[in-house]
């Protein structure tokens, strides 16, 4: 019953576990992957509004920048450089300084590389420079690049430190410098107009849109140095002439970086890199200055164009930890699916166990004696055949014993039928020790047995009928009245080659028979 029951137990648990396991399996990394792929969106509609912030703030800054380089003080002054319009130019620059917070400085420098007029900040005032104030700056990178565009053209500095006199301002002063050509009214180009904007309110509403992200989030410049969301020691690293970049520790995330025009995202061991350009200039939202055709691809990213980069990383545990289903949750409800799988496979091994001993029980009934436990008749008849055939075909031995209780009737009248049916039980056992593993011994009827012997002369079953004879009647039944001495009388024939069926055996066992129990009982006849 063990064997039985583990036989049908792992019949079911293994294909049962393995099936909804894998199902389970499946149904995890799928909701893992839509999981994940919805934070990767998140992340990704986050880091994109990020730059659309960026460039919308811009757009105003850039058409102030339009307005100046095109208003009418600056096109008199360009005409008649007298010192009213040398004043005039100087305060409009100083309305624009007042009621523009974040402007700390606006100049107009001629080709040259002199500066012309000069309006800073100063404890959040404007403060017009005096002439013999003014510095030349043909030697910084700004004017060099601006100065060499073209009419309409904007040139943004890298966002960097406000440097004054060779320093660094302290405490440090981010600062981005537009930059566009500034023409006459005969075409000849005057000069470049400069404004120095300090991104603050950028840089604010940038962290408050990063709080929103769940991963660790950068800002890096289009060289790979890091202007937010790093180690002081790292941030503005390229001011202070550091050579340690994004890139170099990052290779694999940088060029991919570099590789994109906008946004994107890539995965490496240490877990998901999602990344947004930022552009500060989109020229078509922007305008130009007047008979300047903007070309069809103005709103376009340039190669030259400045960009920002802002980086998410989604590490490999904070995937885990932000997946629907977290491991110890998965594992949990794995084993759960386990112990289910097992107790139903328990209940189906039960039932079919159940159901085999009632069929066992049913094939028993019929085919074996319901008092001795050996087969019926009509098993008998089905065997006896099947041998007949099998020793008539290969030419084999093949004998057969009828059995018979002597006198069994003064049994059962004197002792009872419950006695009767103990005596017969117990001499079928006798009889059924003297069988081999091939051969059959089955009740034939009443108290009759018929053995089937095959492999077997009618000398040696002549032999085994004597043993058996000899058997009975050593061993008697007792009971509380004394022991009940029994006899048999058994009939032997074997297969003959005229024999059609195993009832021609049969039926010279039974005459061999009715000789011994004529010849005194208690002995063997054959024929």
């Amino acid at each position: 019953m063990k064997k039985a029951y583990a036989f049908y137990f792992l019949n079911t648990f293994i294909p049962a576990s393995l099936l909804f396991c894998s199902i389970f399996y499946i149904f995890t990394k799928q909701t893992q992957k839509f999981e994940q792929q919805t934070l990767k969106i998140r992340e990704e509609t986050a880091l994109r509004s990020a730059s659309d912030f960026t460039s919308t703030l811009f757009k105003d800054k850039l058409s102030d920048l339009f307005v100046l380089s095109e208003g009418e003080s600056l096109r008199k002054f360009l005409h008649d450089k007298n010192i009213m319009n040398w004043v005039q130019v100087s305060r409009e620059f100083s309305l624009f300084v007042r009621r523009k917070p974040n402007y700390n400085q606006i100049r107009f420098i001629d080709t040259d590389g002199k500066e012309i007029v000069r309006v800073n900040k100063k404890n959040d005032e404007p403060e017009i420079v005096p002439k013999y104030k003014l510095q030349d700056k043909s030697d910084r990178y700004y004017f060099k690049q601006a100065n060499s565009l073209k009419q309409g053209d904007i040139y943004i500095s890298p966002l960097d430190l406000n440097v004054e006199q060779g320093v660094i301002e302290e405490p440090i002063v981010p600062t981005i410098r537009f930059a566009t050509p500034v023409y006459d009214g005969y075409g000849t180009k005057q000069g470049i107009l400069v404004i120095n904007y300090t991104p603050a309110e950028l840089l604010e509403k940038i962290k408050d849109i990063f709080k929103t992200l769940l991963g660790d989030i950068i800002m890096l410049n289009s060289d790979g140095y890091w202007i937010m969301g790093a180690d002081d020691k790292k941030l503005w690293g390229f001011m202070y002439g550091s050579k340690v970049t994004f890139g170099t520790e990052m290779p694999e995330v940088w060029n991919a970086v570099k590789n994109s025009t906008n946004g994107g995202s890539i995965t490496t061991k240490s877990g998901e890199y999602i990344f947004q350009r930022a552009y500060p200039l989109n020229r078509a939202d922007i305008g130009t200055v007047e008979n300047i055709e903007l070309s069809s691809d103005a709103d376009l990213p340039q190669s030259q164009d400045r960009y920002w980069v802002y980086i998410s990383h989604l590490s490999n545990q904070l995937i885990s930890e932000l997946s629907a289903i977290p491991i110890y949750i998965s594992t949990i409800i794995y084993l759960l699916l386990l112990t289910a799988i097992g107790l139903i496979s328990s209940v189906i091994a039960n039932i079919a166990i159940q159901r085999k001993t009632k069929s066992t029980k049913l094939l028993q009934e019929a085919t074996t004696d319901e008092l001795t436990g050996l087969f019926n008749r009509r098993e008998l008849n089905k065997i006896a055949e099947m041998e007949f055939n099998r020793a008539n075909r290969f030419k084999r031995d093949y004998s057969m014993l009828m059995i018979d209780l002597d006198n069994f009737k003064i049994v059962n009248d004197t002792y009872g039928h419950n006695i009767g049916d103990e005596v017969l039980k117990h001499n079928a056992n006798i009889c059924l020790s003297s069988t081999r593993t091939e051969d059959l011994l089955a009740r034939y009827g009443g108290e009759e047995f018929i053995m089937l012997l095959p492999e077997t002369n009618k000398e040696g079953a002549r032999q085994l009928a004597e043993r058996i004879c000899q058997d009975v009647r050593d061993n008697p039944f007792d009971t509380k009245s004394g022991p009940i001495v029994i006899t048999v009388s058994i009939g032997v024939s074997e297969i003959d080659h005229t024999d059609l069926s195993y009832l021609d055996i049969l039926e010279r066992s039974d005459r061999a028979l009715y000789l011994a129990k004529r010849a005194g009982r208690n002995r063997v006849a054959v024929i």
